[in-house]
């Protein structure tokens, strides 16, 4: 979430003087667009920049430890003061769902071509049946079809329904969430995280066979972000400055362990890295033209994340019809421009537009007047 959407998300409910200035937030802003446009090379692949960057699918992990932190900021309060999990929940899904819904219309697109001409083993009714279940933010029950994706017509929606099950989590234990409770949280999911995460692939929890650890992955990282909340609250934390904040991200992300010890260094990066990196930047300021720069990538890293594969999709037979065969270089940065390009007009006439029209219908009028001032 960026600065600028958290200011939306915190627009309708509370006064804007009680929360994180932009230049502060930007740092997190700048850091999360990084990542954003660094996981496309997990989907469009360039040789060259998954042997710069093996440990790229660890974003998703500092996604949910920054979400942790960014609500926690955003809602603490507000659900100690008697705001709903109902009514908290229906924000989230607000500001979710409108480009998580584009994401699976322009996949549902493409794969339901596909099915009519018989590209792989996928029927339109199996296509049908994945699209009704997505419509409802719901993965595709396995006994539909012998797809093991969560959500075959977007694969990074998985990262998003994890995260409204942590969010639901969140939003119904927040007044019971002291820092004792945290610790025992993060101390549970570490150690169960630390028995089975070296037991399974890399970035683990887009499948149904992996469940289980995506739920552990996002239990500790969205509440270690909590915890750093409520640490910084007590504690005045050290800073890194903004360049350096992404260098350190760059860093963990291109640190090549070798196979065999490939397992415990994403153990580490998720238990320890992510969280740290958080709390060092979380106060970070920055000024002029990095600023602008930062809140830019985070105004795209959602839609960039959300849009990504599915565009990837329909450019490459684009590409092969036209005979064109660029470089996975060249392709990967073709995806990001486009996906940038399609989120910064989506947030301006579609994205801010559907959220407002959904927020007056599904925010009661009492949780708009709710301030923490």
């Amino acid at each position: 979430m960026s600065s600028r959407a958290l200011e939306q998300e915190k627009g309708g409910f509370v006064s804007r003087s009680t929360g994180a200035p932009a230049k502060r937030l930007a740092v997190l802003d700048g850091l999360r667009g990084v990542a954003a446009f660094g996981v496309i090379n997990d989907h469009v692949s360039s040789e060259t920049l998954r042997m710069l960057s093996p440990g790229r699918y660890l974003a998703v992990d500092f996604f949910w430890v920054l979400s942790g932190f960014v609500l926690a900021l955003a809602y603490d309060a507000r659900l100690k003061q008697g705001m709903s999990a109902r009514t908290f929940m229906s924000a989230r899904i607000i500001r979710l769902y409108p480009l998580y819904l584009l994401g699976l219309a322009i996949g549902l697109a493409f794969v339901f071509y596909g099915a009519l001409r018989h590209w792989g083993n996928v029927t339109p009714f199996q296509v049908a049946v994945a699209a009704g279940f997505g419509l409802f933010f719901v993965p595709l029950p396995p006994f539909f079809s012998s797809i093991v994706h969560l959500f075959p017509l977007n694969g990074p929606s998985y990262s998003l329904f994890y995260e409204l099950v942590v969010n639901l989590i969140y939003g119904v234990i927040a007044r019971l969430l002291n820092l004792r409770v945290l610790l025992s949280v993060l101390t549970v999911s570490a150690v169960l995280m630390a028995f089975i995460l070296p037991r399974h692939a890399p970035g683990a929890g887009w499948q149904w066979a992996d469940v289980g650890i995506g739920l552990i992955r996002v239990i500790y990282c969205f509440f270690a972000g909590v915890f750093i909340f409520r640490v910084q609250e007590r504690i005045r934390l050290p800073s890194l400055s903004p360049w350096l904040a992404v260098a350190a991200y760059l860093a963990i992300i291109a640190i090549p362990a070798p196979d065999d010890w490939r397992p415990f260094y994403n153990l580490v990066a998720i238990l320890i890295f992510m969280p740290l990196l958080v709390a060092l930047s979380a106060g970070s300021v920055v000024h002029g033209f990095t600023a602008r720069l930062f809140i830019l990538l985070g105004m795209l890293s959602y839609g960039v994340y959300v849009l990504h594969v599915p565009l990837a999709a329909l450019v490459h037979p684009v590409f092969s019809s036209l005979g064109f065969h660029p470089p996975g270089l060249v392709i990967v940065f073709l995806i990001a421009a486009l996906a940038a390009l399609i989120a910064w007009v989506a947030d301006k006439i579609y994205d801010q537009p559907v959220r407002r029209w959904m927020t007056a219908r599904l925010i009661p009028a009492r949780a708009k007047a709710v301030h923490l001032d």
